[in-house]
Parts: C-alpha cells; sequence; structure tokens
C-alpha cells in the first residue's frame, strides 16, 4: 500500500496512464543502521587462550619441543587444580574487561586428567561461551563448544564424554603411520600404531567438528609416497575425511635437545618443504581431496594463523595449571617466553609483559633484508618469534613455502604494490624495530599524505543532527514534509540527500506530468516576494572544477520561481505547487541514455542560508560539504524512445 504524504491517506487503483510512461521503482538502497551505544559490542581487548590443564604425557614422542616436562609434570596436583585455576583465571580475565574468545585444551596430553575433571573443563568452557555468546557472535566468532589436542590414545574410552559436550577434535598422527611405532612411543617404550588406526575409523564417524594435525621433520618426508598412499588410507580405508588435515614442520627446540631420553629430529628446511608442498599438489590437485590441499593442509603458514601476527604476543596466551602464562605451545616452558602467573600478577602486567616479550625478540633478531623488500611483508611480519630464538634467525623458517603458496593464490594473498610495500615496511620499522631506524639502519618511506580532522569533530556537540536540531532555521531546510514530489499522480514527500536513508531511482517521461507541493511555512515571515523556489539539475557525469579540484555531477541547469506565484495545491492546502514538467522537457537534449540526473529543490533563502553557515561553522561545513538539499534522482525517456533506466542499479 502507497501512502498519499500530503494526506497521509492510502493511494489505490490503477492509473490511467500510457505503460511507457509509467515511473519505474529502480532500487530502494537500505543503509546500514546505526547502532544504539549500548547495543554495539563492548570496546574490550579480545584473546585466544590456550588452556594447559596439565603438561603431563602418556607418549614419549622422539620430537617433543617441550622435552622433559612431559614427564617430569605432577599429574596428581595438576588433577587438583586444573578446574580451579581455569575457573579463577575466567573470573580475573572478566573483571579486568578480558573476552577470551576461544578457548581451547592443549597439553602435554588432557585427556590423562579423569572424566570428572575433563566433565568439569567443558562445561566451564560451554558455559563461557553461552555467556558471552551476543559479544561474541556480534564480533564474528563462531564457538560454543570446547575444542582439544589430543594424541587420541584415550579416544575410545572417552567418546561418551565427548559426544555429550560435542568437543571439537584435533588429532595428532604421524604420516607415514609406520613412523607412530619409531617416534611415537607409549612410555614404556611400546609402538601402539594399530589402537592408532582404530582411533581414526572412530572418529571418522565422530558426528562433531575433528581434523587431524601431522607433524613432519626431515624423517618423515623421506617417503613422500608413503604420505600420500597414508593419507588415501586413512580417507578411504579408515573413513576419515582428510579434507580436514592440517600439516606442521617440526623446527629446533633447545628443550627437546636438552632431554636425554629423547632422539632431536632434523628439521624440514625450504627444499623439503616446498617438494613435499609441489608432490601433493601433483598427486591431489583433480580429486576429491583437492579442497583440503587448498583450504586446510598448509593454512597453518597463512595470515589467519598466529605466526603470521604483527605482534602475537597482544592476542594469543597459553595458561598452565600451575598459573603460569606463556606464549604459546612453542614457547611453552622458555622463559623468554613466560608472561607471568595468573595468581600474582594483574592481567595488564601479563598482557603488558607478552607484547613486550614479542617485540624484543623480533628486535633482537633484526629485520632481515629480504623481508623489508617483500610484497608480503604486511601478511606475514617476518614470522614466529619463538622459532626465530629456537632458529637464531629472523626470517620466517617457511618464507619459501609461504612465497609459493602466495604465487598460487594471487586473489586471496595479493602483492602490495611498490608504494605500498615501501609504506608498509616503514611502517613495521618504525613501530617493531625502532632502534634500527634511529640508526640509520632501515630506509624510513616520507610519510604518505593523510587527511587531519579536528579532534573536537567527534563532540556530540558537533554532530550534524545536533547542529541541524539547535538551528529553526536549518531545521527548515532538511524537514521532510518541505517538498513534496507529485510523478504521474503519484506523490513523494523528497529527504535530504546526505540524510536520506534510503535511495529512490524513477523513470521520468517526456509525456509525464511532473510539479513539486511546497510547504506553506516557507512562504511565512511576509517575505516571500523575495524568496524563490529554487531548482537544480544535476547530471551523473563527473567533472573536475573549481580551486578544490574536486570530482562532482555535472550542473545542468538552475530554475527559480517566485514563491508568491506558486498555485494552491490540488491535495493540501497547507501545500502550492509549481509545475515542473515543461522545465524538466526544455532541456530533454542535455539527458544522457543511461545516465542518472538529480533534482534538487530548495528555496533561495534557505539555499543562502545554508552557504552562510558553511562559512560560519566549520564542524557543519565539513558535514554538509555535498548539497544537502532535497532530492530525487531519475533516468529520462521520450513517448517513442527507449527508457533510460535498468530493472536494478547497483547503488
Amino acid at each position: 500500500m502507497t501512502i498519499n504524504p500530503l494526506t497521509s491517506q492510502p493511494i489505490s487503483g490503477e492509473r490511467g496512464v500510457h505503460p511507457a510512461s509509467q515511473p519505474q521503482l529502480i532500487q530502494l538502497e537500505t543503509l546500514p543502521p546505526v547502532l544504539p551505544q549500548e547495543q554495539q559490542a563492548q570496546g574490550r581487548r579480545h584473546i585466544h587462550l590456550l588452556y594447559v590443564p596439565t603438561v603431563y604425557c602418556n607418549l614419549d614422542c622422539s620430537y617433543c619441543y617441550l622435552g622433559q616436562q612431559t614427564s617430569t609434570a605432577d599429574l596428581k596436583l595438576d588433577i587438583k587444580r586444573a578446574v580451579s585455576t581455569l575457573r579463577f583465571a575466567l573470573n580475573k580475565f572478566e573483571e579486568a574487561g578480558v573476552l577470551p574468545f576461544n578457548v581451547s585444551l592443549h597439553g602435554g596430553e588432557v585427556t590423562t586428567l579423569p572424566v570428572p575433571v575433563l566433565d568439569e573443563l567443558f562445561g566451564i568452557i560451554r558455559g563461557h561461551y553461552l555467556q558471552h555468546y551476543d559479544e561474541l557472535n556480534a564480533l564474528g566468532y563462531r564457538k560454543s563448544t570446547p575444542h582439544i589436542k589430543t594424541n587420541l590414545f584415550r579416544f575410545e574410552p572417552l567418546l561418551e564424554l565427548f559426544n555429550r559436550h560435542k568437543v571439537s577434535v584435533s588429532a595428532s598422527i604421524d604420516l607415514p603411520l609406520a613412523l607412530h611405532d619409531q617416534h611415537r612411543l607409549r612410555r614404556d617404550g611400546k609402538g601402539w600404531l594399530g589402537r592408532t588406526e582404530d582411533n581414526l575409523r572412530l572418529l571418522g564417524r565422530y558426528p562433531h567438528s575433528s581434523k587431524i594435525s601431522a607433524t613432519l621433520s626431515a624423517v618423515h618426508l623421506q617417503d613422500i609416497d608413503a604420505i600420500v598412499n597414508d593419507i588415501w588410507y586413512i580417507h578411504r580405508e579408515l573413513g576419515f575425511d582428510m579434507n580436514n588435515m592440517n600439516l606442521m614442520f617440526a623446527f629446533e627446540s633447545e628443550l627437546n635437545t636438552s632431554d636425554p631420553n629423547k632422539m632431536p629430529l632434523a628439521p624440514v628446511y625450504a627444499d623439503g618443504q616446498l617438494a613435499l608442498y609441489h608432490a601433493l599438489h601433483e598427486r591431489f590437485v583433480g580429486t576429491e581431496l583437492e579442497e583440503g590441499l587448498r583450504r586446510n593442509w598448509f593454512d597453518e603458514f597463512s595470515p589467519s594463523y598466529c605466526t603470521n601476527a604483527f605482534n602475537c604476543g597482544e592476542k594469543f596466551y597459553l595458561l598452565q595449571s600451575d598459573g603460569n602464562v606463556y606464549s604459546c605451545v612453542r614457547g611453552q616452558g622458555i622463559a623468554e617466553f613466560h608472561y607471568g602467573n595468573i595468581f600474582t600478577d594483574s592481567i595488564e602486567q601479563i598482557l603488558q609483559t607478552g607484547a613486550h616479550k614479542i617485540s624484543h625478540m623480533h628486535q633482537q633478531f633484526g629485520f632481515e633484508g629480504s623481508c623489508q623488500d617483500c610484497s608480503h611483508l604486511s601478511v606475514c611480519h617476518t614470522g614466529c618469534a619463538v622459532v626465530k630464538f629456537q632458529r637464531h634467525n629472523p626470517k620466517s623458517y617457511t618464507c619459501d613455502l609461504q612465497r609459493q603458496m602466495y604465487a598460487d593464490q594471487p586473489l586471496t594473498y595479493p602483492a602490495d604494490s611498490p608504494a605500498e610495500q615501501r609504506q608498509y615496511a616503514s611502517d613495521y620499522a618504525q613501530q617493531m624495530h625502532p632502534a634500527l631506524v634511529a640508526q640509520g639502519l632501515v630506509k624510513i618511506e616520507p610519510p604518505a599524505p593523510r587527511l587531519v580532522l579536528p579532534n573536537d569533530l567527534a563532540d556530540e556537540k558537533n554532530e550534524l543532527l545536533k547542529i541541524i536540531a539547535s538551528d529553526p532555521a536549518l531545521q527548515q531546510l532538511y524537514r521532510d514534509d518541505a517538498f513534496v514530489l507529485e510523478h504521474d499522480g503519484e506523490l513523494m514527500a523528497l529527504s535530504s540527500q546526505i540524510l536520506k536513508r534510503e535511495r529512490v531511482l524513477i523513470s521520468v517521461a517526456d509525456i509525464d506530468p511532473l510539479g513539486v507541493h511546497v510547504h506553506r511555512d516557507l512562504l511565512q515571515g511576509g517575505e516571500a516576494h523575495r524568496n524563490t523556489l529554487y531548482v537544480q539539475l544535476l547530471r551523473d557525469s563527473p567533472v573536475v572544477y573549481g580551486e578544490e579540484a574536486r570530482t562532482k555531477q555535472e550542473h545542468l541547469f538552475t530554475y527559480q520561481l517566485w514563491l508568491e506565484h506558486l498555485t494552491p495545491s490540488a491535495h493540501n492546502p497547507e501545500y502550492v505547487y509549481a509545475d515542473l514538467r515543461s522545465i524538466i522537457k526544455a532541456h530533454a537534449h542535455l539527458y544522457q541514455h543511461g545516465v542518472l540526473n538529480n533534482l534538487f529543490i530548495t528555496t533561495s533563502a534557505l539555499r543562502d542560508y545554508h552557504y552562510q553557515q558553511q562559512k560560519n561553522n566549520a564542524f557543519y561545513h565539513i558535514q554538509a560539504i555535498n548539497l544537502p538539499f532535497q532530492n530525487i534522482e531519475f533516468y529520462y525517456f521520450t513517448e517513442h524512445g527507449s527508457p533510460h533506466h535498468v530493472l536494478q542499479e547497483d547503488v
């Protein structure tokens, strides 16, 4: 139903006019709503929290980067404090205005804890997500169930518990599978490959989110064909969808090297990483596992992971049941990546220490020359601080692999232009390596020109709507009932171009009646004989003019009619009327096929007042720099010509 804006009565019935001349509604553009302050997400810090309820592990993997921690941890003590520490930490984060958007369980091996303890931990995490559901959802975080990293050793006896809490499972395995019985042994030195395969079958039938992760060292890559065959074996024979797999590469670990019971494995360097990458592409492109290859298998080395954060110490934290906070699983147990203790230090101290230690580590290893010149610095940020520390190397240990990924996916990872690259490298150096900048060891790009706005522009009293509300003349200028367009029998109240919430486009034929009803309030004050109806028509063919060299719509004509000569409105005695059809038609030669025309309507007095306020009030000028008058946009066509409109307009 259409409402007559002059009479507030519904308009009904068919219009008896030539079909080609009927105005066409092109599109309504609904602008995004402005949420009230209380509905917007709270302005607090959001962090990713790994919780390690125990560092103890029931396996003795030869390449474990945690060293002796997994065998010397006091499991009985961890069992007593695992639940209370997590509760205490989440409450302390809440009191400090910090929201963990992801709470994941990591180890050691979490499943060494008794079922009642695991049950409580899962319940706490689910409760945390439910408590903060609205805020997390508004921020784009869809977490609602616990996530656990596990070696699958105790998966079968815990399956009912996992199902009940809908636990998301990340299962760690070795590829090729044969290496399980060489490098992924139980504490008693025995292998358990058969049990691994049984549990992978169970995981394949698990109804909730699950994935597999495999950490690869040089020995794992000695037989890439075996890796390929085992991927297919797990996928086709054991029934687990191997699209859901993450690959990782081992790196040097001092904790592993210093453990006499460990057998350090040689890391995989650039050549081996690229060899695997190309081999997997050769074998899996065009198969049902291509999606996993492109989307998941190498995702750990993409910008979505913490290893590509500008400063991971500002967002990623690992909490142990003893209260100690470290950077992550890679920095766990390393003094250089210890941020504090949740029981003795404030949240602010821990967060500040984390950011400081990560910055210090990056600074310690410098800003490598090839990184300074890299067109993907803005997505890589030179790699993981912990791996730099372990390898004593300033570059990401997967640099060549990452560059190959970026090259293969140029739309997903577009390279920065030379100018963008220089500017980003300069900004990165000034923020992350200020000492190098001060010493002149890093070239700094002059800051790009930028718009500087006054600090008080955002003050509530300087908002455009507040300025209008405090000025009676501006209220007249912007009112929504001042001008009502009548087009071929339909009435449409016009709104200010810069205030309207939706955009309406119409088609106007040369035979269409067209006019405007003007509220009599605009005639009051005894000066009607000096005031005019002011009509401007612009065309959406941009031109550059004026000292500002602004690109604007092209002006076609200005028309003025003294208000005292307008005729009474046929619809409402509070309005007078001006016929615009002949004026519009007289300039038909100026209209272009497929190009919008923009008709503005105001009075000369209100127009003059607008420009006076632009001179007097800088805040008004900035926000009303474009024409603020009531307007309608239209395509024009002749009775026998093709219509100047489209069915849909992308606005």
